[in-house]
């Protein structure tokens, strides 16, 4: 093997490690900014539950939501980008725990996702305090199962809104 070609496979070898490592920060920040999102998305619930607007609360839940899965997936699966949206199957993946699928969570996530996207808001208007509150709690017990799997440090985990 000549010096020319010794070289051009070294250089090759690092440019490569550096992509790598490249791709991995991105990934990380990527997922301590969709982390941080859902804390923002449900510290902006608490303040809309004492303006009694649940409507406004469930959206921002559910995009609370939805932030978390994607840096659990990403995470899990190793990808640099999140996806735009994750199907019934990946959110199954997702919330699997050891003692099994976790289908009452899967079911809550996607009535939640229901609620917020729903047009007819009427119903929803009319949910009382205590209901919405019960309702952001199951929330943030799911956020804080899903961030312990996410991030590595205790101080770095989602802080309950309550």
């Amino acid at each position: 093997m000549n010096n020319l070609t010794f070289m051009a496979e070294c250089r090759d070898k690092t440019n490569k490690m550096t992509r790598t490592q490249g791709y991995s920060s991105t990934q990380s920040k990527t997922i301590s900014n969709l982390h941080n999102l859902s804390q923002i998305h449900m510290n902006c619930t608490l303040l809309f539950i004492h303006q009694h607007s649940p409507h406004v609360c469930i959206i921002f839940s559910d995009r609370a939501l939805k932030s978390m899965l994607q840096a659990l997936y990403m995470k899990e699966n190793n990808s640099v980008f999140p996806p735009y949206s994750l199907s019934l199957e990946d959110v199954v993946e997702l919330t699997v725990q050891e003692s099994g699928p976790e289908l009452d969570t899967v079911m809550f996530i996607h009535s939640m996702h229901f609620l917020a996207s729903l047009i007819d808001i009427s119903l929803i208007e009319q949910m009382e305090t205590a209901y919405l509150k019960r309702l952001m709690q199951r929330v943030d017990d799911v956020l804080i199962q899903l961030s312990a799997r996410v991030t590595n440090h205790p101080s770095e985990q989602y802080h309950s809104i309550f």
